[in-house]
């Protein structure tokens, strides 16, 4: 009910010229209207936000931003048993959506989906929801794009099991039929091929079982890790059984005993951990389920996934980050370009120590947040000059006595005169802004009300004295209708 997205897609102005599309959220409801806009191909295209109040969700989705997929090749790949469904997005990628008959909690949606898009090989793609509670009310979360925009004439279709186009009303007797009840999601199990690597990291469990292509080194790295935990005293014969067992079949063969050698004398006196954010490993993650292994990451701390930077526009503004899928909210820009500032503010909210990165590596992550940042109004009535314009309102009505005169300015009052308010603004400033704890310094609220405020500096004479005052035009009295309440008879006995 909070907000929902807007999206123009890129066009050709009359000149020719690529005019760029822009994404926005409104903080306004859904209604049936921009369903149907959105269906007749009337922009902005709708965006949904899974996530509700109450942290809950009846879909959700992997979001692959790759531009040359095989959706046939997709749709094979899916597991069997699971009820997924293959759309294009806007840009040309792929939307594998997941739907529920009724609310399930966020969290359990997106665990089941990290664990479905590590198997299918797009573990480093989004998934939505993109964060498992909202921070606060005015948290609004991530949207996506609606397939069927256009419906009838669309290129957001959904495909059927054969990978070709279909129309929307059999796409949305598919959901109503595939849609799994809470508790068959909470059951669901995500089947992985059996494997000796079944206590270790499931990226390395699902590569060597897929396409090695040529990462023999990257993986002889990812093993040795995993063999110094199983086998900490016994653990360098093992490298070169697993070099032969499974680089075999290779087109290029096994890695050489001298290159063997090298490696497992370069690890032996260094604990180095797993290489999980680096290609092919960040492509077949799943972290929970690794964490959860013997021979996984249990124990080795990792700098999080840093993503969905969220501006509130602002004076001053604050921010909204997801980590790990967990929702932080920054409380100035302080907090992100300093790494010691992030950490605590992580540590406080989701009771999380993260490992220190070098500055630079730091400003990578900086750098890439903010060049993806969404910018969202502010909440109505957040903002302070929205504020201001109260204060001044209130003051102007409130403070103005019934028959006050020109003389009463210089005591604090404000004098009405031919549909206009006077008033000083020391008075203003000291006698109801301070007292109201108002944060902005004196010069820059008066600019505001002069420049904001449609208020303008004028000098009258009070008394003998001619003094400065500010002048605007008079606001509306609010008429406040009070209602009689209705008493009921009662017998006297």
């Amino acid at each position: 009910m909070r907000a929902h997205g807007c999206t123009y897609v890129d066009k050709k102005g009359a000149d020719g010229l690529k005019i760029k599309g822009k994404s926005f959220v409104k903080r306004e409801p859904v209604t049936d209207q921009l369903w149907q806009n959105h269906l007749n191909g009337i922009e902005p295209g709708l965006g949904i936000v899974p996530i509700n109040e109450d942290n809950e969700c009846r879909w959700g989705c992997i979001d692959v931003d790759q531009y040359t997929l095989d959706y046939r090749k997709i749709i094979n790949k899916l597991p069997m048993g699971v009820p997924l469904y293959v759309c294009r997005s806007k840009s040309g990628g792929v939307h594998i959506f997941l739907f529920t008959t009724d609310f399930v909690p966020a969290k359990l949606m997106r665990d089941k989906l990290m664990s479905l898009s590590a198997i299918l090989g797009f573990g480093s793609a989004e998934v939505f929801p993109k964060q498992i509670e909202l921070k606060s009310q005015d948290d609004t979360g991530n949207f996506l794009n609606l397939p069927y925009f256009n419906c009838k004439n669309t290129t957001r279709y959904c495909f059927d099991s054969k990978g070709q186009a279909i129309t929307i009303d059999a796409f949305l007797n598919a959901v109503e039929a595939g849609a799994l009840t809470p508790k068959e999601l909470q059951d669901l199990k995500i089947e992985r091929p059996k494997s000796e690597l079944s206590d270790g990291p499931p990226c390395l469990e699902t590569i060597i079982q897929t396409d090695i292509k040529d990462y023999r080194d990257r993986l002889i790295y990812q093993y040795i890790q995993y063999a110094k935990r199983k086998w900490p005293d016994s653990w360098q014969p093992k490298i070169n059984a697993f070099n032969y067992k499974y680089f075999a079949k290779h087109p290029q063969g096994p890695l050489d005993d001298k290159t063997i050698a090298a490696k497992i004398k370069s690890n032996e006196n260094k604990e180095l951990g797993f290489k999980c954010k680096e290609d092919p490993f960040c492509n077949h993650c799943d972290k929970n389920l690794c964490s959860k292994r013997d021979y996984g990451i249990k124990g080795q701390v990792l700098f999080p996934e840093l993503t969905n930077l969220q501006k509130i526009k602002l004076e001053e503004p604050y921010y909204f980050l997801n980590i790990d899928g967990e929702r932080i909210k920054l409380e100035n820009v302080d907090y992100l370009l300093q790494q010691r500032l992030l950490k605590r503010a992580i540590a406080a909210q989701t009771n999380k120590l993260i490992p220190k990165v070098t500055a630079k590596e730091y400003d990578k992550y900086v750098q890439e947040l903010m060049s993806n940042m969404e910018e969202i109004d502010a909440p109505e009535g957040s903002s302070k000059l929205e504020q201001l314009k109260e204060h001044l309102e209130e003051w102007c009505t409130d403070r103005t006595a019934e028959g006050a005169t020109k003389d009463d300015i210089i005591f604090g009052n404000v004098w009405n005169n031919d549909g206009h308010h006077y008033f000083q603004f020391t008075h203003f400033f000291n006698k109801f802004l301070n007292r109201r704890k108002w944060p902005i310094k004196h010069e820059e609220t008066l600019t505001w009300l002069v420049q904001q405020c449609n208020c303008d500096q004028v000098r009258i004479m009070v008394g003998k004295k001619k003094i400065s005052v500010l002048k605007l035009e008079q606001f509306k009295k609010q008429q406040v209708e009070i209602k009689q309440k209705p008493f009921k008879k009662e017998d006297a006995f």
